[in-house]
């Protein structure tokens, strides 16, 4: 216990080994230096804010977490046996149909002890599991904690103030005030500790709301309360209560050696928790697909709507262009050039932003995953990239189509292929530079920032606005980092390929411009860059995915927030 600021969090991920920042010290478990990995192993860590993907109903949420937790070699009977006792000893087990956005906190906080306990592991810290919730709530949750070290865990939690029927819940306190241990022995001793330095609580007050007034530094009070709090931290480490704990830890330490996993009297307890074997990749890629598949299916309506407003998006900018397709004059050039500089924009940019939030809003939840072991960033990314194709073909193809068939273009069959086939290309590539976006910044502010004019110099040099065949050559490469470029031009040439003959007009100022092939030229297209500007869109696909993958890979090796 202690103030805000005490470093309660902070102790307990350290001890729980789950702050992966550099510490000094001695961690030691029945006396032998544990390390980080069997500490992982052998506890559960409940943190104060639980993470997840808030969409997955408690049920999936839990066959999830058993499926990656669990020893591999346990059957589906035995996962689902386990995740209906967990359920219905922390009664939420009415709640399994229910969103976790939907639960109250402290059905949260329940779930989020279940989840812990999957492996009935011998160690859990909980930190703060009373914050947010009303004392009946509270009170429920830390009872259950109780039942849990009678039954022989080890059961460590940060608590905050709580109420007087909940704090004499806990067999021993530990209070903390600035980082410093101000107590630690039963609540007894801590009462006669108090009461020997002047602060006797109270009667009628709640002992643990006492205890951190006294540790807490009051503003107006600012100097009177650090010399309290130093006052009261000296003479606990000058008491019989420090000494004989001192005493016990100088035994152990005497001559340290480290747990390995070998098993003798005091640590055969450990030995199912050494041992547990982990799935292994491909398990974790199948179970972080499934994720992401219900999370589709509780969201379907969201989806619908944007596919629906794709479709309008077609109509919108097709519409105008009816009839103007059957013979085609001088002036259609223009329009022609506009309708295919516009579908591919729109299919770049929604593809964009249909990933772009993705990293920044998952990346807590993929440092908790991965800090604890849940998983690795490999088949978590990989499962993202394979899960956007289909969306990235089905809808840019029916996108596609719809354009194609409501302005006339033309081409016939053939033509309407290549016609999707750019714009799926297109579609994939915009979905890999959105992820690039999305790994690359930690915040959409300074993503969209940098995207501005880049996108600018793409659009710029996509052959609409500047005559590529004229371009100044110091500036004209860049359009070889523009997809918007490798898009239009190649769309460009399956449209204006196959006419043969165009109306002129006598028009003044218009040129008369005969055939499809010197409309190619005229905005410094050329036909033969056609399979070129597919295998650059693949390239830039796969160095776009590469990148997003290597930053995913090194912000996971970042420490959780707890």
């Amino acid at each position: 216990m202690g103030s805000s600021g005490a470093g309660k969090t902070t102790l307990l991920a350290a001890i729980s080994r789950r702050d992966k920042s550099a510490m000094t010290g001695y961690l030691m478990l029945n006396g032998r230096l544990a390390g980080a990995d069997l500490i992982a192993k052998i506890s559960g860590f409940v943190p104060q804010e639980d993470l997840a993907i808030d969409d997955l109903t408690v049920t999936e949420h839990m066959e999830f977490m058993a499926r990656l937790m669990m020893d591999k070699r346990s059957s589906s009977a035995v996962r689902t046996r386990r995740i209906h006792q967990l359920l219905e000893e922390l009664g939420v087990v009415n709640c399994n149909r229910t969103k976790l956005k939907a639960l109250s906190g402290g059905e949260r906080k329940r779930v989020a002890l279940a989840v812990q306990l999957l492996n009935d592991p011998p160690i859990l810290f909980c930190d703060e599991p009373t914050t947010g919730l009303d004392s009946w709530a509270a009170n429920a949750v830390v009872a259950r904690l109780r039942r849990l070290a009678a039954g022989g865990k080890l059961v460590i939690c940060s608590v905050h103030q709580p109420a007087s029927g909940t704090f004499e819940l806990f067999h021993q306190v530990v209070l903390l005030a600035a980082g410093r241990t101000a107590f630690h022995g039963t609540i007894e001793q801590a009462d006669h500790f108090f009461a020997s330095l002047g602060y006797k609580c109270p009667v009628g007050f709640n002992a643990a709301e006492y205890y951190v007034s006294l540790l807490g530094i009051q503003l107006d009070k600012e100097f009177e309360s650090r010399d309290r709090i130093r006052k009261i931290c000296d003479e606990y480490q000058r008491s019989d209560i420090a000494a004989e704990i001192d005493a016990k830890v100088g035994d152990v330490t005497d001559e340290l050696d480290y747990f390995n996993g070998t098993l003798d009297g005091k640590n055969d307890y450990f030995d199912r928790y050494v041992t547990l074997v982990k799935v292994n990749y491909f398990v974790q890629f199948y179970w972080l697909m499934w994720r992401n598949i219900q999370t589709i299916k509780h969201n379907s309506s969201i989806w619908i709507a944007e596919f629906v407003l794709l479709l309008f998006v077609g109509l919108i900018i097709s519409i105008p262009y009816m009839g103007h397709f059957e013979e085609l004059d001088q002036r259609d050039i223009q329009n022609v050039e506009g309708l295919l500089y516009l579908t591919i924009t729109e299919t770049i940019f929604l593809f964009i932003y249909a990933v772009f939030i993705t990293f920044p809003s998952e990346v807590p939840i993929l440092l908790r995953e991965t800090a604890s072991g849940l998983y690795s960033p490999t088949p978590y990314y990989l499962s993202k990239m394979i899960f956007w194709i289909p969306r990235a073909v089905i809808e840019p193809t029916l996108f596609a189509t719809l354009v194609f068939c409501v302005a006339g273009l033309h081409g016939g069959f053939m033509g309407w292929l290549g016609f999707c086939f750019v714009c799926v290309l297109c579609a994939n590539y915009a979905n890999a530079y959105g992820s690039f976006l999305s790994a690359v910044f930690d915040k959409m502010e300074t993503a969209a920032l940098v995207a501005v004019p880049f996108d600018l110099i793409g659009t710029m040099f996509s052959g609409i606005y500047l005559n590529l065949g004229s371009a100044s050559p110091y500036f004209s490469w860049l359009r070889f980092v523009s997809g918007f470029y490798y898009g239009v031009e190649s769309i460009s040439i399956l449209q204006w390929d196959s006419i043969e003959s165009i109306t002129c007009v006598n028009i003044p100022g218009i040129p008369c411009i005969k055939t499809g092939p010197e409309v190619l030229n005229r905005f410094g297209f050329e036909e033969v860059n056609f399979w070129r500007n597919c295998v650059c869109l693949c390239v830039m696909y796969c160095i776009a995915h590469f990148i997003a993958y290597l930053m995913v890979i090194k912000r996971s090796r970042g420490t959780p927030v707890y």
